[in-house]
């Protein structure tokens, strides 16, 4: 849980650099590779605790994604419209897939109970 608050913050602060950075599309900063990689560990320590890993496989691709434009901007150049809308969008899919991650949680004893019927279904 401390992972995904730490996440959504970090993807409303993604958005936010993507909005007001000091020109538009500026993704060769070491912030943004900081903020890349720290969201790709945080996924990676939020997957240890969520009942579902969907939310923290997605956190971890789309972290990989702002990492790989942080190292394409910087190697040979990027758009920069097309850097801020990857970056924007990364960030604001973050925030909302991390929160929903905190804010969903199913029932554990009807997952149990899905969970043994399907496994009855294939034994037989």
């Amino acid at each position: 849980m401390i992972a995904n608050l730490a996440m959504t913050l970090m993807g409303l602060w993604l958005a936010y650099h993507a909005i007001f950075a000091t020109a538009a599309g500026d993704v060769g900063a070491f912030e943004t590779l900081f903020a890349g990689a720290a969201v790709t560990l945080l996924a990676a320590w939020a997957r240890r605790t969520d009942l579902m890993t969907w939310p923290s496989a997605t956190n971890m691709v789309l972290g990989l994604v702002i990492l790989a434009l942080t190292g394409v901007a910087r190697t040979i150049g990027i758009d920069a419209l097309a850097s801020f809308w990857v970056l924007l969008l990364s960030g604001i899919a973050v925030a909302i897939v991390a929160l929903w991650s905190i804010l969903y949680r199913p029932d554990e004893a009807a997952l149990r109970r899905q969970s043994v019927a399907a496994s009855d279904q294939i034994a037989g």
